[in-house]
């Protein structure tokens, strides 16, 4: 009966010290998780979003920016960043995609050990300038807006984000520093830029091919997948106990689909005549499966280009529906609607400044409105050969 009582005093005494030591942080969640309860969360969002934008503006336009751009306004800024038609909105495109270059071949030298040891922190200086900088031209490209949420939410705009999250999110995460290699994404506006309207023409072409022909890529790919599954199991069934290799299931599977797909690493075969047997089958099977996908996507392309071809069109026409596209990828035709020649509804075929890029739609203009060069029926170049020359 003693030793009972001393044990049940002493668990009393125990359970009492765990008490004592938990309560005040019990206490102390109770108080924690009420607070931050009634914290309103969007506000404060709001609240960050409104600090951050400041201290951007206050830097760009009172300290970095030379005093003659400080006083631009957002038409002026609009018209620098999203339109490619001037001269000065050209020489700010050209030179992101010049950052651009300089952002991945930081990236790249980063990557070997000898320099990475030696030069480390000139490299990491250098991208972190260049991240600095796209996120003040990101700030820009969202506060010369008037609805900025549908440029944060468009194509362009989830890549922008993404050129210069990784960087931060690497001070988090070391290893996401080479996800900014994304920044590349961003080399798309070549074709905007450039004036490309025939590249941007085939290119919508392609994606909607594309677009049309994933129902059935995916209906043929879940069929290569069961069937990779079959011929992985068939194969186990024979070679478990003989290869080493094909322990288990899973490892028969991934040699299905390294040998359906014709890769062929060659780190896991067969070793048994009926596993050589079906292998020889799977990979005759392979070859006769590459041309499907290749096939649907021709075939779709084939039917755009159709369909979307209008009737007297010829190869050196410029592309009458692809004249300036916004920053959520649209498609608008420069000026409003087209106009009209005789009265029959056929299309104005657009001119182009040789110097600046403009695209000119008006059939009674002569010269280029922005520079006031004699309009071509070619596609601009020579702004190429000025372009340094601050012209």
């Amino acid at each position: 009966m003693t030793e009972k009582k001393e044990k049940s005093f002493f668990v009393k005494v125990m359970m009492l010290i765990w008490y004592g030591l938990t309560q005040p942080f019990v206490w102390l969640w109770r108080k924690l998780s009420g607070f931050f309860k009634r914290l309103d969360y969007r506000r404060i969002g709001n609240r960050i979003v409104h600090i951050t934008g400041d201290f951007f503006h206050w830097l760009l336009f009172r300290v970095l920016l030379p005093k003659k751009y400080r006083k631009l306004s957002k038409r002026d800024i609009y018209r620098i960043i999203f339109k490619a038609d001037t001269p000065a909105g050209k020489r700010f495109d050209v030179w992101l995609l010049v950052l651009i270059g300089l952002n991945l071949v930081v990236i790249m030298l980063d990557s070997f050990d000898a320099v990475h040891a030696n030069i480390r922190w000139v490299l990491k200086g250098v991208e972190w300038l260049l991240t600095i900088i796209f996120t003040l031209e990101y700030y820009l490209r969202i506060y010369c807006l008037n609805r900025p949420w549908k440029y944060i939410f468009s194509f362009y705009g989830i890549i922008d984000f993404l050129s210069i999250f990784p960087a931060y999110l690497s001070l988090l995460i070391p290893a996401t520093q080479t996800l900014t290699v994304l920044r590349m994404l961003r080399t798309l506006r070549i074709f905007r830029i450039f004036n490309m309207q025939r590249f941007l023409q085939e290119s919508f072409r392609l994606l909607n091919a594309i677009r049309r022909s994933v129902a059935k890529i995916l209906i043929f790919m879940l069929f290569v997948f069961i069937a990779a599954i079959i011929l992985g199991a068939i194969v186990y069934m024979f070679e478990s106990g003989k290869n080493p290799a094909m322990s288990n299931i899973p490892k028969a599977i991934y040699w299905a689909v390294v040998t359906i797909t014709t890769v062929g690493y060659g780190d896991i075969s067969p070793v048994t005549p009926m596993g050589q047997f079906i292998s020889m089958i799977v990979m005759l099977l392979g070859y006769s499966i590459i041309a499907v996908p290749t096939g649907i996507v021709v075939g779709e392309t084939i039917n755009e280009f159709k369909h979307n071809k209008p009737a007297g069109e010829s190869d050196d026409m410029v592309p009458e529906d692809f004249d300036e596209y916004d920053e959520s990828g649209e498609c608008k035709a420069a000026g409003g609607e087209r106009k009209a020649e005789s009265g029959e509804g056929a299309a104005v075929a657009a001119r182009f400044c040789t110097h600046c890029g403009h695209t000119e739609t008006d059939p009674d203009a002569k010269f280029c409105r922005y520079c006031g060069t004699v309009l071509s029926k070619s596609q601009p170049s020579g702004w190429i050969n000025d372009f340094f020359s601050g012209e």
